[in-house]
């Protein structure tokens, strides 16, 4: 039986929604072709939607104390189907992993390799991934802390140095998505940037007080979507419908500094805090699909499968895109409508089937 389980605190907690919903600033790029100056309405929208889910995904997991995802499927599908169920989300966890792990190489091979071989820079952060949940939870918890404080002083420090170039002329024109574009963007949102918090599914067991739940993780969700939308609208009030074409607004917008001669190439602090971030999100991925398996086929602890899994990962990383131009695309049409499968249809059949065994249980 899984009893390998660190206990983190509700602040820790907190801190680890703002680190994931940092890391999916970077993620906000595959849309803002798409929504171009109502991107920042596009994610307001998401955010409502996602909000609610994760007060399903809370109060789910209420239903079932001290049990993650995994161990709450076979109690109400059935062993059977509670295994299948439970086998699609080990595959849904593990495919995002060599997408980031592909998402933070092709960053660095294009801004700062000059279009190098994308190995060199997977091999290391799967290295550091493994190191680091060989260490478990509580470790990554702490570095999140560190990382998702330091990444909000760097982007405040930022935006004070280029406030000169803010503009707020290039919010419009506004409102101009019609539907179709809305709900896609919207979906987009819902699909990646936001509702991957449903990985908190395989974390919210390891929280010491269980009381302290639903009011840290709204918290952490709702100051980490602040920030993003800080990123949002700072990025279009700089760069106006430009930012819709570039590869990152983030990072070329840090690159606009250029105070004397003594002040230059930020750009360089923003994306090393921004992909630390990510990196972060990476073990989060790892942590979930690995104590899933873990889970699965009845093992006591999920630290020797972390080698496998990052691995396959990294090998799967270098293989399943052929270019960052079919993994955007891929993010725009494909993905948002398989994530939805797990982020809302899942959670909400299987948190109607607990209320219903829980008031046929009181009757």
């Amino acid at each position: 039986m899984f009893n390998e389980k660190s206990m983190i605190s509700s602040k820790q907690l907190i801190f680890l929604f703002l680190s994931l919903i940092q890391a999916s600033t970077f993620t906000a790029v595959f849309i803002s072709a798409t929504t171009k100056q109502d991107t920042w309405l596009v994610s307001l929208c998401g955010f409502i939607i996602v909000f609610l889910l994760l007060n399903i995904y809370i109060s789910l997991c209420n239903k079932f104390p001290g049990k993650t995802i995994i161990e709450i499927f076979p109690e109400l599908y059935g062993k059977i189907l509670g295994t299948v169920i439970s086998f699609l989300y080990i595959f849904y966890f593990w495919f995002i992993l060599p997408s980031n792990y592909r998402f933070i190489a092709d960053f660095f091979s294009t801004h700062m390799g000059q279009n190098s071989d994308i190995i060199p820079f997977i091999i290391p952060t799967a290295i550091l991934c493994i190191y680091t949940l060989k260490k478990g939870l509580e470790v990554i918890s702490r570095i999140s802390c560190i990382f998702s404080i330091l990444t909000l002083l760097v982007s405040l420090i930022i935006t004070i140095l280029i406030i000169n170039e803010i503009h707020f002329s290039k919010l419009f024109p506004a409102f101009q998505l019609n539907w179709g574009q809305f709900i896609q963007g919207t979906n987009v949102i819902v699909s990646i940037p936001l509702g991957e918090v449903v990985v908190f599914l395989l974390i919210f067991p390891n929280l010491n007080d269980k009381t302290k739940l639903k009011k840290s993780a709204l918290l952490g969700f709702s100051l980490g979507y602040m920030f993003f939308l800080f990123i949002l609208i700072r990025n279009i009030l700089i760069l106006g419908g430009v930012g819709s074409i570039q590869i990152q607004p983030t990072y070329q917008i840090a690159s606009l500094i250029n105070i004397g001669d003594f002040l230059n190439r930020v750009e360089i602090l923003t994306a090393m805090f921004l992909l630390s971030n990510l990196f972060l999100k990476i073990c989060f991925f790892t942590y979930a699909a690995v104590v899933s398996i873990a889970q699965c086929f009845k093992l006591t602890s999920y630290k020797p499968l972390v080698i496998p899994v990052t691995i396959i990962s990294s090998i799967l990383s270098i293989t399943m895109f052929e270019s960052p131009l079919e993994e955007s695309v891929a993010a725009l049409t494909t993905y948002p409508i398989f994530a939805l499968l797990f982020i809302v249809i899942i959670p909400i059949i299987s948190f109607i089937i607990a209320c219903v065994k829980n008031s046929t249980t009181l009757n």
